[in-house]
């Protein structure tokens, strides 16, 4: 799944980096909505991040706490389509590992699942329940632009937000993991997550031209919160998780 959503990613690339040639060199290419904007320009993102959670619990998931951050990686391309020079709406397609960590007591073994359906020799009695969910996420954000404040530098402000749709869960460590254990043991197999998330987003950063052309490097910190519980409803409902995340971000424009 993730080498071929890498695959998928690449081509959209490639095709989105000959349309904004075309848009940019033809005058009477790229008509009807696109019309609207001064100039576009298309671009890929790398982004390390650390993820964090914020979590509820209580009922059976009592006692459940966040255990802490980890780095995961966003990347994907970007498209920016300017309104004049210091206004830009800014989309793309990203593909996002996001990290899910929870810690418990043992006492979450005396649910009545376990006694009915004890662990296997296989098993193991854990503390610690880490998941990763692989999401596609399109962000939905506007730029503003300053003025250069170093040599062909603008700083620019993003604000707006994501739609998140998930395509992977995988529970880490499985035969000590309790969550992944008490879904195992549940009627009917359903997932812990839902199938997605909404999210806010907030960035500071700078881009350096690299070209008269207007090829351009980007930097910068962005911010992202989840605005929605990510845990099914219908089982898991007494378990509220959130995420947000840190993203150093970096990458080219064309």
């Amino acid at each position: 799944m993730k080498n071929n959503v890498l695959i998928g990613l690449f081509i959209l690339l490639v095709s989105f980096q000959g349309f904004s040639q075309r848009y940019n060199s033809d005058a009477n290419y790229g008509g009807g909505f696109f019309s609207r904007f001064y100039k576009l320009k298309m671009g890929f993102r790398f982004s390390p991040g650390i993820m964090i959670n914020y979590v509820e619990a209580s009922k059976a998931f009592k006692g459940f706490e966040s255990n802490g951050a980890n780095v995961r990686l966003s990347l994907g391309p970007i498209a920016d389509f300017y309104i004049t020079d210091k206004y830009a709406f800014s989309t793309g397609l990203w593909y996002t590992v996001k990290s899910v960590n929870y810690s418990m007591h043992g006492s979450f073994y005396d649910n009545e699942l376990f006694k009915t359906t004890p662990l296997t020799a296989d098993e193991i009695r854990g503390t610690e329940a880490n998941f990763n969910l692989q999401y596609l996420q399109l962000p939905l954000t506007m730029k503003i632009f300053s003025d250069n404040i170093l040599d062909d530098t603008p700083v620019y402000l993003q604000f707006g937000g994501t739609v998140d749709v998930k395509i992977a869960e995988k529970p880490l460590d499985k035969t000590r993991n309790p969550l992944f254990q008490y879904q195992e043991r549940l009627a009917s197999s359903q997932s812990i997550f839902a199938f997605g998330d909404v999210g806010l987003l907030l960035g500071i950063g700078g881009e350096k031209s690299i070209s008269r052309g207007g090829d351009a490097f980007f930097f910068g910190i962005q911010y992202q919160r989840g605005l929605v519980e990510i845990n099914r409803s219908r089982t898991f409902g007494d378990l509220v998780t959130k995420n947000g995340a840190f993203y150093l971000d970096f990458g080219v424009k064309f």
